[in-house]
């Protein structure tokens, strides 16, 4: 455990967490802890495993029932099954949340599941209607849980550049490509993109996606009517802030001003999507203090240290590179794994393939200690979540890759972060480096992200837990076996190590292969107890 989950929440976790597994043993009680009193059998039954659960603090050798989709019983004595799974040596644990995850389609949910992922939500960017996204998923299924905040984005696109949003990731590259969706609305064009967003919101978007950082000139009294929005509502808002680095003025304070003033006077929540490193050490108290006056503020930080994003981002003109983030050069900009050598070639490939999917070289953590001690500050924040910011696949004429692919073609490209994010944090900073536990890490990827919305989303209170009535998203790994296998050069090999993933009591991942005739994952949606 860091020192500042330590601060955060110790006492209530302790509280709450206790209060769930006496009342998993209490219902372990009635419905009976041995096959030998002739006991009610459960669906499946995961034997033998060290269970791991971040909310009551178990960690102990335990058996588990699974009776339709839910966590039936946990017990130290057998329990029968219909079917039955021998975990022994092996970890058990609440399958990883995602809350930044881009891709939203069945290919990318079976690639996460290989991670570790039951839960995939796109909250930084969002949809736009969400009620067609929800139904689009669900017609073609998942793999894994899924869910959509409102997109501020795409209702500009819509309004400013007259891109017509159905849904889908099309839309969002169309509107890329049109610059016109940045500019200062009029009132009777903000109050356009005000109403699509809250339509998204009545039909169940879980927040608001609010990528600012992709339309810097955005007046601030846009994003406090959006917060004011929020705070109305009850959602959070999920933010890409609108500047990064340590440029000052213009940089991360100012970003991190403006959120946390927001916070305050209107208060919403806000939910900081991958925490800027460039100017931790001045962000990291400023935040922490704003909490201890109140203010609702989560915060997510990313386990790769190489960024993603399209080559025409306005942040990546030469002339801006300079003063983004912690500084950048064009040969920082990996093209299909190969450096721009030159700021002509970047204007050029801009003008040429704006929608290209690019790496961003911000730091190697592996081989720069330096880099590496400060992105693991980024994980002293309290209650710190993690997230992959995964992008969807394309291939390299720059067209998505159809959700029910499989398996991943050949010439398939998209960061390597998209289905190598939480098995990453285990095999560096638990296994290799041993800075954190694998308590540590399902708090941070599987608890602390339900808990960051459980008050606005009711079914995320099932989540992130191991305890009876709890959603049976579990994983089961022998962190010794954990393999990332995908690079910058090549992001195409899946990890290995997961034996199985369990969505919602289903096996994604059975003996280490994918079931691609499992699609048991099920739409997470505000107001929806499911």
């Amino acid at each position: 455990m860091t020192r500042s989950d330590r601060e955060h929440g110790s006492r209530g976790l302790r509280f709450f967490g206790m209060a769930w597994l006496y009342a998993g043993l209490a219902l372990v009680g009635v419905f009976g802890m041995s096959s030998q009193a002739g006991e009610p059998t459960y669906d499946l039954v995961i034997s033998g495993g060290h269970v791991v659960d971040p909310a009551s603090g178990l960690d102990a050798v335990q058996n588990i029932g699974i009776t339709k989709g839910k966590i039936a019983a946990i017990s130290s004595e057998p329990l029968v099954g219909r079917e039955s799974i021998d975990a022994s040596g092996s970890t058990v644990g609440p399958g990883f949340i995602d809350l930044h995850a881009h891709g939203g389609t069945l290919l990318s949910g079976r690639l996460q599941a290989y991670d570790g992922v039951t839960t995939a939500i796109e909250g930084e960017v969002g949809q736009l209607p969400v009620a067609k996204a929800y139904a689009l998923a669900e017609q073609e299924g998942r793999a894994t849980n899924f869910g959509w905040t409102a997109s501020w984005g795409l209702a500009r696109m819509q309004v400013l550049a007259g891109v017509e949003a159905d849904g889908t990731m099309n839309s969002f590259k169309q509107g890329t490509q049109d610059a016109r969706w940045t500019r200062k609305a009029t009132p009777a064009e903000e109050a356009a993109i005000f109403q699509l967003v809250q339509e998204s919101l009545d039909q169940g978007a879980l927040g608001i996606g609010l990528i600012s950082g992709y339309a810097p000139e955005v007046p601030h009294s846009e994003i406090q009517a959006l917060s004011q929005m929020a705070a109305r509502e009850g959602v959070p808002i999920m933010v890409h802030p609108r500047f990064w680095g340590g440029a000052d003025p213009g940089g991360d304070i100012a970003s991190t001003q403006e959120i946390i003033a927001n916070a305050i006077t209107t208060g919403a929540h806000w939910y900081i999507c991958h925490i800027s490193l460039a100017s931790l050490s001045e962000t990291q108290p400023m935040i922490a203090a704003a909490r201890k006056k109140g203010a609702h503020i989560d915060v997510e930080v990313l386990v790769s240290e190489t960024g993603s994003t399209f080559l025409g981002a306005e942040f990546l003109a030469p002339e801006e590179l300079p003063h983004f983030s912690r500084g950048f050069v064009s040969s920082d900009i990996l093209y299909y794994g190969k450096p721009i050598k030159t700021d002509g070639e970047l204007r050029r490939l801009r003008a040429e393939d704006p929608t290209a999917m690019i790496f961003l070289l911000h730091r190697d953590s592996e081989k720069n200690l330096e880099h590496r001690a400060i992105q693991r500050q980024s994980f002293d924040f309290a209650g710190v979540i993690l997230g992959s910011d995964g992008m969807p696949w394309q291939d390299r004429q720059g067209n998505y890759i159809p959700g029910d692919a499989w398996p991943l073609p050949s010439d398939a490209w998209a960061h390597p972060r998209g289905q190598a994010t939480y098995t990453r944090f285990l095999e560096l900073w638990v296994r290799e480096w041993k800075e954190f536990t694998l308590m540590d890490a399902f708090r941070m990827g599987s608890y602390n992200p339900a808990r960051a919305l459980e008050a606005e989303v009711p079914a995320m209170k099932r989540k992130g837990r191991v305890a009876v009535g709890a959603d049976a998203d579990l994983v089961v790994f022998d962190l010794a076996e954990i393999d990332v296998r995908a690079t910058l050069e090549n992001p195409l090999p899946h990890t290995e190590g997961m034996k199985y993933v369990f969505v919602q009591g289903v096996p994604v991942i059975r003996e280490g292969v994918l079931d691609p005739d499992a699609k048991p994952g099920k739409a997470v949606r505000r107001g929806v107890e499911n």
